[in-house]
């Protein structure tokens, strides 16, 4: 029986929270990665449908992490990798990473020619004599049969387009060069229907037609492992890029595809196993604030909460997945602060927590996450004037969203640029509400907060734990509120 791999989104040269080690991190659980692949598995090829890269300009130090990566997988195991957002350039490049490392012979970059013809894609043949910048298809001989690879470049908005011209495309290749006996198409995209808050693009029935011609969708993009129908497979990525992917529901890891005859069929069987990725372990600590009535009290109690949750931490650390050398690593601590705030804003001191926190549980770094309201916020619906909140009988859900957005500045660690934290605010509910990106949304507040705080340490999130005017959002709202940390 033949076997394959499937990662994604190894983001080499993520430098999370500035921290040199969590990029050293992301070098070396994709290393040991694709070694337990070759080594344990006997993959006969490796699959990474993008996101190789963090950044599309990189650092010579990265380009030697993806370098020694590659080595480390055998010249007869091809790994064949496609483009993700992470990786695509602003500006089209006569050479980019992923192509010279296809030149170099380190990768087989598969891309679809979506220009050529409008109704179809056009997939060129790997051609080991005449790499050019990318192949289309690439043909393993195995025991079992042949199995043909595609890949799709990341399409972002117009992916649902792309799939009808890669369907076409792959039914027409097919055709012309003979049929394979097992399809697999790379792709970078998340599902809707099977992760509806992380910014899918693609639903199962804008895929119809690609299911008539692939057996195999290796997806990539989203962190989180999932698999639906029996045809889509994402291993979520390596290592976990924020305290979100690191919680203990999300999956992180790879597949083992193994490959067997067809009773009765006319394609190859496949047997599917994740294996969890070895990794930087995260761990949550929850904070109620509102039953204490000074910093003092406060203290006392969170100094008590991190005696108590030594022992759960600890089992934790213990478990395989987050050892290092028989050793267990520094963890990443999410310090989630939750509840109502019964003193005055100023007052609440997160950074001396953090400091305690991390020196108690002996950790890389402490994110903090600041969810708190204080007695002010709820009570501001109650203190303002019925014949502001409702116009000719109507909820005025502008005003209350801006009063809303206001306090919450006023109150959080950005007051001194209240106002224009309340716009930025504003700004980033109005574009969620407007289904734009994710990542257009962290693009837009990145940019105003260091135009506002240049100084300012990443080390606070001002984040709402609910959506006074929209129901059952909290994921959303969640997106909007932590983009402020970056």
């Amino acid at each position: 029986m033949s076997v394959f791999g499937h990662l994604a989104d190894t983001h080499l040269g993520h430098r999370q929270y500035g921290l040199r080690q969590r990029e050293d991190d992301m070098a070396s659980t994709a290393y040991a990665t694709v070694k337990e692949m070759v080594t344990d598995h006997g993959v006969e090829a490796i699959v990474l449908p993008g996101d190789l890269f963090h950044a599309r300009d990189i650092r010579p130090k990265i380009l030697a992490d993806a370098e020694r990566v590659l080595d480390s997988v055998p010249e007869d195991i091809p790994v064949l990798v496609s483009r993700g957002n992470h990786d695509e350039n602003l500006t089209p490049r006569q050479v980019t990473w992923l192509k010279y490392l296809h030149q170099k012979g380190k990768i087989i970059l598969l891309e679809a020619d979506l220009e050529s013809n409008s109704e179809a894609a056009v997939f060129t043949p790997h051609d080991t004599e005449n790499l050019g910048s990318s192949s289309g298809f690439y043909d393993l001989e195995t025991d079992e049969g042949l199995v043909r690879f595609f890949g799709l470049q990341w399409r972002g908005a117009r992916v649902d387009t792309a799939l009808q011209q890669v369907a076409a495309g792959i039914q027409e290749t097919n055709d012309f060069h003979g049929q394979p006996d097992f399809t697999v198409l790379l792709a970078h995209f998340g599902i809707e229907d099977e992760v509806p808050t992380l910014g899918g693009t693609v639903t199962h029935a804008e895929l119809r037609e690609v299911k008539e011609v692939v057996d195999y969708l290796a997806l990539g993009h989203i962190h989180k492992r999932y698999d639906s129908a029996g045809w889509i497979y994402n291993p979520g990525s390596p290592e976990a890029h924020n305290t979100r992917e690191g919680r203990t529901d999300w999956e992180h890891g790879y597949y083992t595809v193994t490959l067997s005859d067809s009773e009765g069929g006319t394609s190859l069987s496949h047997r599917v196993s994740h294996c969890e990725s070895k990794r930087r372990p995260y761990f949550t600590i929850d904070f109620d604030v509102t039953g204490y009535k000074s910093q003092s009290g406060l203290e006392e109690a969170f100094r008590s909460e991190l005696s108590e949750s030594q022992y759960a931490l600890n089992n934790h650390l213990q478990k395989p997945l987050y050892l290092s050398g028989g050793s267990p690593r520094e963890p990443i601590v999410d310090l989630r602060f939750t509840g109502t705030l019964q003193f005055d804003r100023a007052d609440f001191r997160t950074g001396k927590l953090a400091e305690w926190a991390e020196e108690e549980y002996g950790a890389l770094y402490v994110q903090t996450n600041t969810g708190i309201r204080t007695a002010n916020v709820q009570a501001l619906l109650s203190e303002m004037e019925d014949g502001d909140v409702f116009v000719d009988g109507r909820l005025n859900t502008a005003l209350l969203e801006r009063r809303v957005f206001e306090t919450i500045a006023e109150e959080s660690v950005y007051n001194t640029e209240s106002d224009a934290v309340a716009d930025v605010l504003e700004r980033a509910h109005h574009m969620a509400q407007r289904n734009e990106s994710p990542e257009d949304i962290r693009v837009s507040v990145t940019e105003k907060r260091r135009e506002l705080f240049e100084t300012m340490v990443d080390d606070v999130v001002v984040d709402l734990p609910e959506d006074p005017f929209v129901r059952d959002t909290s994921e959303q709202e969640e997106q909007e509120m932590e983009v402020l940390q970056e």
